[in-house]
């Protein structure tokens, strides 16, 4: 099997994972003017934005989504914090720094984008089976499932290093610096399963915590950060602790529908704090994603799932605005 297949083979299993984190370099002409971009409204709502993941696809659908929702007034300017998990942690990254995204859409359809850091040929090996079976086991706790998770990623061979993945993260993020919106990319402690949502006040260099929550495990590398190694393993639930802690009154949820695995448990957190009466809009994907979603490495796919991007987005405006504009 040539390395490609072997690529393809595992986009399956990455979608459900959402796993791999890849996206377009940002230059000068992508960015927003930064004194506008994060300046925040008096007395809107509270709004949080929790991003998912979704591979190769999923990086191109949420880009298109976040740009399509610049006419809801979904900006920098209108969030409190944005949460990114695996390649949603790139989208949320651009997002927050007020990046031009209908311009980073453009080079999308022009395929002008970077794709999976890693070298053709052998190094495009799939998934091992062990780290497979981890991922949809079902048993246990969430945070002994991602420690499980973390043994075997540790222990996996990848064809790059951490250190050159966090380098090649790095070329692809806005900069080095944290976006001054409040933007917290997830990961999982590999030695624990704890679930770590990071923070600028961390301590972290951006390019570490965005690669940490990207590091598909047995295909990305562990990211070592503080003596530590994280993962793209299961999460445990965040959304009621960060509505708490930001005082939310809504949650606008970004994410590609997947099969019920133990790291998509997001939605039926936010399922409970929509019944205590937050505010949640969901744009899951409409008809069409199923294929994105099936081959999520499939970087051939991404012109085509920004535009279903678009056209999500353009469906959710309305409650969008609502929630922004109640």
């Amino acid at each position: 099997m040539s390395g490609n297949s072997r690529l393809r083979s595992t986009a399956a299993v990455l979608a459900v994972t959402a796993a791999l984190v890849t996206g377009c370099s940002s230059t000068a002409a992508d960015q927003a003017a930064p004194g506008d971009a994060v300046a925040q409204v008096a007395g809107r709502p509270r709004v949080g934005v929790v991003l998912g993941g979704g591979g190769e696809t999923g990086i191109a659908w949420q880009t298109g989504v976040l740009s399509g929702l610049a006419e809801a007034g979904l900006t920098p300017a209108a969030v409190d914090v944005v949460v990114g998990t695996s390649a949603g942690a790139l989208a949320g990254s651009y997002f927050s720094a007020g990046l031009d995204l209908a311009g980073l859409v453009e080079r999308e359809r022009r395929g002008e984008v970077a794709t999976a850091p890693l070298p053709a040929g052998e190094g495009m090996t799939a998934i091992p089976p062990e780290i497979i079976a981890a991922l949809g086991a079902t048993e246990g706790t969430i945070e002994e499932r991602g420690r499980r998770v973390g043994e075997l990623a540790m222990k996996a061979r990848t064809p790059i290093s951490g250190a050159d993945f966090v380098g090649y993260v790095s070329t692809m993020l806005p900069g080095p610096d944290w976006p001054a919106l409040d933007f917290r990319p997830t990961s999982v402690n590999a030695e624990t399963g704890e679930t770590v949502l990071w923070k600028s006040t961390d301590g972290v260099a951006l390019a570490a915590a965005v690669a940490s929550s990207a590091a598909v495990p047995g295909f990305l590398p562990t990211v070592e950060i503080g003596g530590r190694h994280y993962t793209d393993a299961p999460r445990t639930s965040f959304s009621a602790a960060l509505v708490a802690e930001k005082g939310l009154d809504a949650i606008v949820y970004i994410g590609m529908p997947t099969p019920n695995l133990s790291n998509t448990v997001e939605e039926a957190a936010l399922d409970e704090l929509e019944a205590g009466g937050l505010r949640v809009v969901r744009i899951t994907g409409g008809e069409g994603s199923e294929e994105i979603i099936r081959e999520a490495l499939d970087p051939a796919l991404r012109p085509r799932a920004a535009e279903l991007g678009l056209r999500d987005a353009a469906v959710a405006v309305p409650a969008v605005t609502a929630v922004l504009h109640p």
